[in-house]
């Protein structure tokens, strides 16, 4: 594997952990039931917390805690990707950097003849379905005409 693709595959694995951990974070910070109006929490087990000093039941008190350990989890990844995000951005311009002339131009025409190569290909392709695709066409129109024909 080329070095240039594997620090691709390295930075969208960095990307899709930090958008899942995001994800989490979204998730473990609300509630479906905080995010409804008028409906009871199942949470609650039925009991009343009537001052801010009464404890919480223990279902929610259990669900809180579940919650607030899922979001520092989710933040510390979303910390540990962003860090490897930067690392991955600091390699790209330090490589940038240590690249001679030479090494660039080698590099420009390296990708230059391969997007030559996909496009003869690509032509070879359109050349290969065209007859078909026109044969299909003048299929079609003819059929169309046998039965405009045949309804008169």
């Amino acid at each position: 594997m080329v070095a240039s693709e594997q620090w691709l595959q390295q930075l969208n694995a960095t990307c899709n952990r930090l958008s899942t951990q995001y994800l989490s974070l979204l998730r473990a910070a609300s509630s479906v039931s905080a995010l409804e109006e008028g409906r009871h929490d199942p949470r609650a087990g039925g009991t009343l917390m009537k001052t801010a000093s009464d404890p919480p039941p223990p279902p929610l008190a259990a669900d809180v805690a579940l919650s607030s350990l899922q979001c520092l989890t989710a933040t510390d990844n979303i910390l540990v990707a962003c860090n490897q995000i930067l690392t991955l951005i600091r390699t790209l311009r330090l490589s940038l950097l240590l690249m001679d002339h030479d090494t660039m131009h080698a590099e420009e025409c390296l990708q230059v003849e391969l997007s030559r190569q996909r496009a003869d290909q690509t032509l070879r392709e359109i050349a290969r379905l065209e007859p078909q695709l026109l044969e299909l066409v003048q299929q079609e129109e003819n059929e169309t005409t046998t039965t405009t024909t045949n309804d008169n």
